[in-house]
């Protein structure tokens, strides 16, 4: 498909979406805060959420069980996105843009007490960041273009590429060779070598990728597979992949409504099992590092016509879905 027919396609589903586009840009300008981000830790106990109001994006853990939301740094300002435990679940990673503006940096925080430790600065942006699951690598993304190729869409990050380092920062080594258009966050495989990303370029179509950490180049595997009422079987729209322990991977696709429902991909057989029902429009799925609970934000209008994202806990073996009822956000 050339550029301008995949344009084409992007305005037209740009234009089923602008309402939540606008929701989100707008929502801030209240005096609520809005919650943008989830992550489940690894015994599915506390989920991390980023609870966003104006110019200010703020990280809170809550305990399952009651709800209770309470600030994981003493920060004031800025935003602070894109939070991930580590594989003890102790420490949580995630990235944070300061509120003078200045380029977003990678930042390590134990779960239990505000010790902060800034992993390092750079002259350059870094977003995205996870855990391998032997605690001893961080991948994370970068990108080195903004803007918007649509005219209904916001603008947003393009030129993505993927990186690896240890995990005090040296050693920075970089995974993919492609600048992608667009790229999900990465989700590193049980065994700590590869990682999945869904990916799209501006002549090439969405996919989920496999990509090797440990030797760079062109990804090993891609999935294009094909959901139930697709939103378009020669442009599918997926997002959110995450590796589960038994090596599957767990992701969200479009159907023609625009709902984002929840699948379970083998990469060996290439076949999907469809978890949840007319979920509407989803976001943010993240798994718990037992692969028994996800997690994700289910999108409602409310009576201002905007729309309210609620956490939403689903259990991945008898697929039960629960919302997660949040107190102490302020």
């Amino acid at each position: 498909m050339g550029t301008k027919e995949k344009l084409g396609f992007w305005v037209r589903v740009g234009g089923l979406v602008l309402l939540f586009l606008f929701a989100r840009t707008s929502y801030g300008r209240t005096s609520r805060w809005q919650i943008t981000s989830v992550a489940v830790s690894p015994d599915a106990r506390l989920v991390a959420l980023v609870a966003e109001k104006d110019s200010t994006s703020l990280i809170y853990t809550v305990a399952v069980d009651t709800g209770d939301a309470k600030r994981l740094t003493a920060a004031k300002d800025g935003k602070e996105t894109s939070p991930t435990f580590s594989p003890d679940g102790k420490r949580i990673l995630f990235a944070y843009e300061p509120g003078d503006h200045t380029r977003s940096r990678i930042v390590i925080v134990n779960v239990d007490r505000p010790d902060v430790h800034q992993w390092f600065p750079s002259t350059l942006t870094n977003l995205s960041p996870v855990f391998s699951p032997d605690n001893q690598t961080i991948v994370f993304s970068r990108a080195d273009v903004y803007g918007s190729y649509s005219p209904v869409a916001q603008p947003h990050p393009h030129g993505w590429s993927f990186f690896a380092s240890n995990l005090d920062g040296t050693n920075v080594r970089q995974l993919t060779t492609e600048r992608f258009y667009m790229a999900s966050r990465p989700s590193i495989s049980p065994d700590g070598k590869n990682m999945v990303v869904v990916t799209e370029g501006l002549e090439t179509e969405q996919q989920i990728a496999i990509y090797s950490i440990t030797t760079p180049g062109p990804p090993l595997r891609t999935f294009r597979p094909h959901v139930p009422k697709e939103i378009s079987r020669k442009h599918p729209i997926f997002a959110y992949p995450n590796y589960l322990p038994d090596g599957s991977i767990l992701f969200m696709a479009a159907n023609k409504y625009v709902e984002y429902d929840v699948y379970r991909l083998n990469p060996d057989t290439g076949a999907i099992e469809k978890l949840t029902d007319q979920n509407g429009y989803a976001t943010e799925l993240k798994v718990s590092g037992d692969g028994k609970i996800a997690a994700f934000l289910k999108w409602h209008r409310n009576w201002k016509g905007v729309t309210d994202p609620e956490p939403y806990l689903l259990d991945l073996e008898n697929h039960k879905l629960t919302r997660l009822k949040v107190s102490g956000l302020n």
